[in-house]
């Protein structure tokens, strides 16, 4: 590598960040923040590197716009850092549907849009950055957040590049540094890296050099990991009558008893918020269990679930509206997610149940090689570790490591 260009060893960058989800692209927003590394005056250097094609991890929407969620959701009424991360990007949420009854603080909440539309806005934030990245060359830069190009926020975020390896290695003056390596086998140097990627699958896909503590090891391979061999089946509706889906939707938001051809565990109500010209498209989203949907194809895990859903309809309902049935199998559109097939998820590609939720564990969160190696990512949260919120709060506390130790 040049000695002139960011990353070489003769010009090691402050940051590199492992990981392109929510947790990974909130420290890239704080690294871009002078604020918080006041009295520093020279700009933080730091670059992120996601391994997949598309930003946002467990974050993600349905593919026809609708703001569906088929990844994370919800913003619990607890989620303090979500919701102010939420409103400083001017977005908005609205209270989950069937929770209406609750203050709106008391509430769960969905954000407008679906919560993917948190890592779009983030990328177009520092894509339009006018602090400290003025003097970067944004020629190559692309603001497109699902857009098969690599380079988003003037060239410091790049997607499909995995990371392999992370060796403790030469100095550049009185400086330790890290040598990170890619797939590609280009090799960056750096001061910090914080790896915002879920711990076990850390473990598996990057080598360390020296190895990392038999504890530090053994905590990440222990680790549940969030959304891992989870299947999300979303039923949307386009002209559902509202005064029928008022009805039915007291029969979402619940747990179902799954069995052969009866592949889901729960149901929600996932209708974003005042689509259509009446508020009128309507969606169903099931969480499904592995070992009766993996081998399902979508259309058929998708019809399974609605005939499943009929089941809970009440005899009342039936007389009410025969038709029901017939209304709840008749979607317009079906999106299926498997997050057990995503490489860097999920470490079976065919799990027979959902991994526990994570819990807060000290070893994932304490930091190895000196504060060289952070870990953000939001199992490695001591408060909320498996939601949005951990995300935010894992990355909030490796900032306030960052600004100790770069605010100099």
């Amino acid at each position: 590598m040049n000695s002139d260009v960011e990353g070489s060893i003769e010009n090691p960058l402050d940051v590199i960040i492992v990981g392109g989800g929510l947790s990974g692209m909130v420290l890239a927003r704080n690294l871009s923040n002078k604020k918080k590394f006041y009295p520093r005056k020279k700009p933080i250097k730091w670059k992120l590197f996601e391994a997949n094609a598309n930003l946002g991890g467990r974050l993600q929407n349905d593919d026809s716009g609708n703001g569906i969620d088929l990844g994370g959701a919800w913003v619990w009424p607890d989620s303090t850092r979500m919701k102010n991360l939420v409103s400083s990007l001017g977005m908005e949420m609205f209270v989950q549907p069937g929770d209406e009854n609750r203050s709106y603080d008391g509430a769960t909440l969905r954000i407008v849009g679906g919560a993917a539309e948190v890592v779009k806005n983030i990328v177009s934030e520092l894509s339009n950055d006018d602090g400290w990245d003025d003097n970067v060359d944004s020629a190559k830069s692309n603001s497109s957040f699902q857009d098969t190009t690599t380079l988003f926020a003037n060239g410091r975020i790049e997607t499909n590049c995995p990371v392999v390896a992370c060796t403790q290695t030469a100095t550049s003056g009185t400086l330790s540094l890290v040598a990170v390596q890619l797939a590609s086998g280009q090799i960056f140097h750096t001061r910090h890296v914080c790896l915002a990627c879920p711990p076990k699958l850390i473990n598996m896909h990057i080598q360390f050099q020296p190895n990392l503590s038999s504890r530090k090891s053994r905590a990440m391979s222990d680790s549940n990991t969030w959304m891992a061999g989870v299947t999300k089946v979303a039923l949307v509706y386009h002209s559902f009558p509202t005064k029928i889906w008022k009805i039915i939707q007291k029969d979402a938001n619940d747990s179902m008893r799954a069995g052969a051809n009866r592949p889901a565990c729960q149901c929600y109500d996932a209708s974003p918020h005042n689509t259509g010209a009446d508020g009128s498209l309507n969606a169903l989203t099931f969480f499904t269990i592995p070992s009766i949907s993996n081998s399902a194809p979508d259309e058929k895990l998708a019809a399974d679930c609605a005939k499943q859903f009929c089941e809970t309809v009440s005899p009342l309902t039936m007389r009410k509206l025969p038709n029901i049935k017939d209304q709840i199998q008749a979607y317009d559109e079906i999106h299926v997610k498997r997050w057990q097939l995503e490489k860097y998820v999920s470490e079976k590609s065919d799990p027979k149940t959902i991994a526990p939720h994570p819990e807060p564990i000290e070893d994932l969160a304490r930091s190895a090689w000196d504060g060289m190696l952070l870990f953000a990512a939001t199992e490695a949260d001591l408060h909320s570790p498996g939601v949005m919120e951990g995300a935010c709060s894992a990355a909030e506390r490796v900032t306030d490591a960052l600004i100790e130790m770069l605010s100099t």
